[in-house]
């Protein structure tokens, strides 16, 4: 075997029954450190969780072991379309394009025993615009096979705290929020999924996002045969970025996929503006949008993605709509505030997109251009 001296080994997995809830785990062994890998979720959820291969832990760890240039050994087996999958296709691809990044490979014994599987269609949830318009394109009883029916929500490095501690509770008052609000106004069931991966690995979230919530469905394919991933940026927007996985997220999601599990980068052949159209007229993106960075609070209007979303609906002239969730009257009276801040971000793309909506509705920036070089900002 190769590169012996720097192996990452995966243990066989196992479920353990706590007070409320069950729990997956398996010994890890990387930078010669032994851990504990864990998903954690309700005991309503715990018969879902599976022990008897490795797919879940191979797949948190595969980008960490290209970075590092470690093999990953597994003791339990793996299913085999996937371990061919990583092994022969997504492995090569990413070596081979992604500075930093190094040849591995993944050593298991592959399976083909067959899961039994509940038939669970779901998405990631916090309420923010790429998910809700998720919801929009998959709500529908016309194509009931692909009709949403779980909203997920884990901890799998994106929730904010300032503690691992903390970060748990926001997780379980997040579930319990979406279960009383959205979720039971429209009749979905919300699984919650608390883990270590960040703890564990430490990575830019950034840069592994939607390989993260593959980890968790991972774990899951006893509950989930079809699993909707928002899309951050348009296909058009592809590139092999190591420091945000949103431009080619949608390329690797196809080899993650089981003969029981499939994934979907879901909107990826729409720009955000056009997201926002659609959902300017969704009367439950009305009621419910929350695209704010404090999960628990109301949308608090000036971070990053509420600024960006608010100009962005102002530009469409769709901001009246969206009273309920925003503080539209505030936004009015500072209007320019707002816009300074998108002058400011102009060459990030999530900002240059809402920028050119108010441009096309015929707001002329030039004296907040004009006052901003005066002030040096």
């Amino acid at each position: 075997m190769n590169r012996k001296d720097h192996l990452i080994k995966i243990g066989k997995p196992y479920i353990e029954k706590l007070v409320d809830n069950y729990r997956l785990s398996a010994k890890v062994v990387l930078q010669e450190k032994e851990q504990i890998m864990w998903f954690e979720v309700k005991e309503i959820y715990g018969e879902y969780l599976i022990s008897d291969r490795g797919d879940a832990f191979v797949v948190a760890l595969f980008m960490t072991a290209m970075r590092e240039g470690a093999d990953i050994e597994c003791q339990a087996p793996v299913t085999r379309r996937l371990l061919y999958q990583i092994n022969h296709y997504l492995i090569p691809m990413l070596a081979a394009n992604m500075n930093g990044f190094h040849y591995i490979k993944v050593y298991a014994e592959p399976t083909d025993a067959v899961l039994e599987c509940a038939n669970a269609v779901g998405t990631g949830w916090t309420a923010g615009v790429d998910c809700m318009f998720t919801y929009l394109q998959n709500f529908n009883k016309k194509y009931s096979s692909y009709k949403l029916t779980h909203l997920l929500i884990a901890n799998n490095g994106a929730i904010e705290g300032n503690s691992f501690k903390k970060t748990r509770e926001v997780l379980w008052k997040m579930v319990k929020k979406t279960e009383e609000g959205f979720a039971a106004e429209e009749g979905l069931k919300v699984i919650g999924v608390d883990t270590n991966l960040q703890e564990i690995l430490q990575e830019n979230f950034v840069a592994v996002v939607g390989i993260r919530h593959a980890v968790v469905i991972l774990a899951l394919q006893k509950l989930f045969r079809i699993f909707f991933d928002s899309s951050s940026y348009e296909f058009s927007n592809f590139s092999f970025n190591t420091e945000n996985i949103g431009h080619y997220e949608w390329l690797v999601l196809n080899y993650f996929e089981t003969d029981n599990t499939v994934f979907y980068y879901s909107g990826g052949a729409f720009s955000r503006g056009q997201k926002l159209k659609a959902l300017s007229e969704f009367p439950l993106a009305q009621k419910y949008l929350h695209p704010c960075v404090f999960a628990l609070k109301e949308n608090c209007g000036h971070c990053g993605k509420c600024i960006r979303t608010q100009v962005a609906l102002y530009g469409l002239g769709k901001l009246e709509q969206f009273s309920n969730v925003f503080d539209v009257e505030a936004f009015e009276k500072d209007k320019e505030w707002y816009f300074e801040k998108m002058l400011f971000y102009e060459r990030n793309i999530d900002y240059k997109e809402a920028l050119n909506l108010l441009e096309q509705r015929g707001i002329d920036l030039t004296n907040i251009r004009r006052r901003m070089y005066e002030k040096n900002i």
